[in-house]
């Protein structure tokens, strides 16, 4: 008698296998045609972002417009995310939208602004007063008793003050309520006429700059007061000084507490250290620096491109003065910024170009209004365009398909 079990379970063991292989078949063929879609799809947005990334936009797609009506004498400037808009009359934080968050009314014949994170003051420059605010309000305002030149804000509201009254250049540091913390007279003949200061973010260092003109030579001095516990036994505060021959030093900032650009007319020089700053790294030349703009992680100079006075030359920097890009434009632009995304922001009466860290021109477009700032917004290629009587929030057009202000 045959045997038919044994041969019924091997053609059950050759068909299994059979399945199996044809399985493995399928999945191979599934995992293959799950590769190519995946690359396909990695292709594609490779390709994307390299057409992103180069393409230079000239128009752009109006989100929503804002009707407002301001003097023509209002300045604009990007605070905490929003816009702080201020003039003689007074100060007002609104949203891009024109939403008010708040709003300060004061006299002053020519308010100057310091913002440092999320404290900003306002002084009468050569006035009395001074209004210290925060994100939620007014968080103090009180007088000084001398005609105010300079003042700078801390991350914790207290303002240093450069004064003068007869020839005397004097400094106080004052807390946001009003309160004296410090006080020190500048005589011309011992340190020189001040010219620039900057107050640390933590409000306990500040760093003067001042000028020395003897014997028709000209000398700049940096000095670095600490009216924490480092200063406490020093005379003045004063920690630490620098000198520069035949060198003008006008303006001065801290980034954060512990590192500070001097710009110059023969460069930029960096100072570092929480407790006594040391000379950094530095930045000369012997072009005319034609204007300076930085934030918190870089600083641009600017130049005449060669003998052609009408068109400009920025050079880009890193805080240890390592050169990132360097580009030239033939643009007429007035003011220079870095946005929050740190992109170079160049703008005239009405035009504004956008420049990537790349040195590419992302961005050229001419209004029909005056326009008076520009920010960036959250969110893909979205921009807020402040112009007179309106803002706009807008998103740069991809294609060129639309006109301007379709949905």
């Amino acid at each position: 008698m045959k045997d038919t079990g044994k041969s019924n379970l091997q053609m059950v063991r050759d068909n299994w296998e059979e399945i199996e292989r044809k399985v493995r078949e399928h999945h191979r063929k599934q995992l293959k045609i799950a590769a190519l879609i995946v690359g396909i799809c990695v292709a594609l947005g490779i390709t994307y972002y390299v057409y992103v990334q180069h393409k230079s936009y000239t128009d752009y797609k109006i989100v929503d417009t804002v009707e407002r009506s301001d003097s023509a004498a209002t300045h604009f400037v990007q605070y905490n995310g929003h816009l702080l808009k201020y003039s003689n009359d007074g100060a007002v934080y609104t949203t891009v939208n024109n939403d008010v968050i708040w709003n300060q009314s004061f006299e002053m014949q020519e308010p100057t602004v310091s913002i440092c994170q999320k404290y900003v003051a306002f002084a009468d420059s050569d006035g009395k007063e001074i209004y210290v605010m925060d994100d939620s309000g007014t968080q103090g305002k009180f007088k000084v008793t001398m005609p105010v030149i300079k003042m700078d804000v801390s991350a914790h509201g207290t303002v240093a003050v450069l004064m003068e009254d007869d020839g005397t250049s004097y400094l106080a540091l004052y807390s946001k309520s009003g309160e004296q913390l410090a006080e020190g007279a500048i005589h011309v003949e011992n340190g020189g006429t001040p010219l620039a200061i900057a107050l640390s973010a933590d409000g306990q260092k500040l760093a003067v700059s001042s000028m020395d003109i003897h014997d028709g030579s000209v000398k700049s001095t940096v000095s670095f007061y600490n009216f924490g516990a480092v200063g406490e036994n020093k005379v003045d505060h004063i920690v630490a000084s620098y000198s520069y021959a035949d060198t003008v030093i006008p303006e001065l900032t801290y980034i954060g507490s512990d590192h500070v650009l001097a710009f110059s007319d023969k460069g930029v020089y960096t100072f570092t250290g929480s407790t006594e700053p040391k000379e950094g790294p530095k930045k000369e030349t012997d072009e005319e620096i034609k204007g300076v703009f930085y934030d918190e992680s870089y600083f641009a100079l600017i130049f005449a491109a060669g003998k052609d006075e009408a068109k400009r030359r920025v050079e880009v920097y890193n805080m240890k003065c390592s050169q990132q890009v360097t580009f030239e434009t033939d643009f007429s632009f007035e003011e220079a910024q870095f946005l929050d995304n740190h992109e170079i922001c160049l703008t005239s009466e009405n035009a504004c170009a956008l420049y990537t860290l790349g040195g590419r021109e992302k961005f050229y477009y001419e209004f029909e209004n005056r326009l008076c700032a520009v920010t960036h917004v959250s969110g893909y290629r979205r921009y807020a365009f402040v112009m007179e009587g309106k803002t706009e929030q807008a998103r740069l057009k991809l294609f060129d398909g639309q006109k301007t202000g379709d949905k």
